[in-house]
């Protein structure tokens, strides 16, 4: 049983190419999407909010989960708790690579809310990091 598990767990990640996150960027252009999504006010109420509230120290940092495809035209980002041991998403952003439109990824109901519209509504969950 223990090796079917490890079997289907090490297939599973061949299956869905995980791509290892950045938090610091490794070209120009990943650092400018960092920049912008690490500067959004609600990012900073967010991280502030986590920093006088966390009962251990914790931060929210911005990580590029995949760059821009032929087909696919956004950086993925996700906005992270880093708990020392592991990564929790509290946010998801997609940023397009040509003009740097910030859209925030509702995979929820699987589409794109611009941001200026998402900076309207307090999406309810989202308004601050669960702790």
């Amino acid at each position: 049983m223990k090796r079917l598990l490890v079997s289907l767990f090490i297939l599973t990640l061949f299956i869905t190419g995980v791509e290892a996150q950045d938090a610091i960027g490794t070209s120009k252009r990943e650092k400018k999407v960092l920049k912008l999504i690490n500067s959004l006010p609600e990012i900073v109420r967010a991280r502030k909010y986590m920093a006088e509230h966390a009962k251990e120290k914790r931060t929210l940092k911005a990580y590029i989960e995949s760059t821009p495809t032929l087909s696919k035209k956004y950086y993925n980002v996700s906005v992270c708790d880093d708990a020392n041991d592991h990564l929790f998403a509290h946010y998801r952003f997609r940023v397009n690579a040509g003009t740097y439109a910030i859209y925030y990824d509702d995979f929820e109901h699987d589409k794109l809310v611009p941001l200026k519209v998402w900076e309207k509504h307090a999406y309810g969950i989202y308004s601050a990091p669960a702790l």
